[in-house]
């Protein structure tokens, strides 16, 4: 069984080692979306990665993120989320963000730009620490890293004016269930003091399976305002 771990996590490893440039090429993974402590479907989500392009010379990935909640979710807890990314092609650093956030009655746009360790978001100025991530971003990047079972790693982030530093570990392999059957796959989560923990608005914790030699992100477990709801890949759309 270890032997097995071992073969399944190199294979991984090999995967997101060997697809530097996937960000290069238009793809659109769609989701269902559940509010998680009731297995109710609220609604549904897209990430998808966009044509590239420059900002200020700078050769640029463009990701998109979309959730949307039904008429039934929008009773419970309504969402109208569209999160629009530019990450640098040669670090994946986030050098843009668009944000419209509607979540119950609240509404919040922003529009940030990093560069090198000052950001700007609706005017006003930060620092941020170097080396700074996008946390929707990471939904992809995470699976760039090879961070082995049991061990963890700190990223910076910044998200609409806001910067932190948080802690991602690999909490092991497990059978996901996908449309394009069971998978094995490995889970990605944030941490405190060693222990899985969504706690901060915006926190992820993303289960990565393999299908058709790409590492996926099949299952996104996502922190909100109010509750934790959960994206399971419904959709390949290349």
């Amino acid at each position: 069984m270890k032997l097995i771990i071992i073969l399944v996590l190199s294979s991984f490893s090999l995967m997101a080692n060997s697809q530097n440039d996937r960000f290069g090429s238009k793809v659109k993974y769609e989701y269902n979306a559940y509010l998680e402590v009731l297995n109710l479907k609220l609604g549904e989500a897209s990430l998808s990665v966009m044509a590239p392009g420059t900002i200020d010379g700078i050769n640029v990935y463009h990701l998109n993120f979309n959730v949307r909640t039904t008429k039934l979710g929008d009773k419970i807890y309504k969402i109208r989320n569209k999160i629009d990314v530019w990450v640098n092609q040669e670090t994946l650093n986030v050098v843009k963000q668009n944000k419209n956030i509607r979540e119950l009655r609240k509404k919040k746009n922003s529009e940030t730009i990093i560069r090198n360790q000052k950001g700007v978001t609706n005017g006003k100025e930060f620092m941020v620490k170097d080396n700074v991530f996008d946390p929707y971003s990471l939904i992809l990047i995470l699976s760039e890293f090879d961070i082995p079972i049991n061990q963890s790693k700190e990223l910076n982030i910044v998200d609409a004016g806001k910067s932190r530093t948080i802690e991602i570990k690999n909490l092991g392999t497990q059978t996901i269930k996908t449309p394009y059957g069971n998978k094995q796959g490995y889970t990605l989560s944030p941490v405190k003091n060693g222990q899985p923990v969504l706690k901060n608005k915006g926190d992820m914790e993303v289960s990565y399976v393999s299908i058709n030699d790409t590492l996926v992100p099949a299952k996104i477990l996502i922190k909100l305002g109010s509750g934790v709801i959960e994206l399971r890949l419904k959709k390949i759309r290349e």
